[in-house]
């Protein structure tokens, strides 16, 4: 993200970057915690940098993990709603890690919520409710923020190994349709 952002500084000198560094030691936590950690982190950068009057726009460019952050991270930016442009949202697991279709990256991941006891990778796995419904995952679904962006893009790989490529693109596997029938 470093280095999109030092590129985005030579393109466009007058623009103001956060490269956020809120939740870089703890991402084990709970994902609402970051959204809110990385909601004032953007907060304090607004008000030490300049008054929020003066800002022309806000977009968000996002890398796995911090997708979802950033997306929880929203509802506490809403003083902020007018001035959202775009949302770019790289290999994202949007809908979380549920239907994955690497066995390797499963097997890891139910290691790494039995080992570190990650509340984020229960979240992920939609592992954190008995009813999927009541899941955190399935509720940031339905709060506000991405609305309020003119423009919102997800990308995905095939090759990505970490988010599965429907998950990152928010679209409904082929599995969970055989499933819903």
């Amino acid at each position: 993200m470093k280095l999109i952002k030092n590129n985005l500084s030579m393109l466009h000198p007058e623009a103001l970057i956060l490269c956020s560094c809120a939740n870089e030691e703890n991402t084990e936590n709970d994902i609402a915690d970051m959204g809110l950690k990385l909601a004032n982190e953007i907060k304090n950068f607004i008000n030490e940098t300049c008054p929020a009057s003066f800002i022309g726009r806000i977009s968000f460019i996002v890398y796995s993990l911090g997708g979802v952050i950033a997306r929880a991270a929203l509802p506490h930016l809403e003083e902020f709603s007018e001035k959202f442009h775009t949302f770019f949202s790289l290999s994202s697991p949007h809908l979380g890690y549920m239907y994955s279709a690497n066995k390797i990256i499963e097997a890891g991941l139910w290691f790494l919520k039995k080992w570190k006891k990650s509340q984020c990778l229960s979240q992920l796995s939609l592992a954190d409710a008995p009813n999927p419904e009541d899941s955190f995952l399935y509720k940031l679904s339905s709060a506000p923020g991405l609305n309020w962006f003119k423009n919102v893009c997800f990308v995905s790989s095939w090759q990505d190994q970490y988010a599965p490529f429907e998950s990152a693109r928010v679209e409904v596997c082929q599995e969970a349709l055989a499933e819903s029938t």
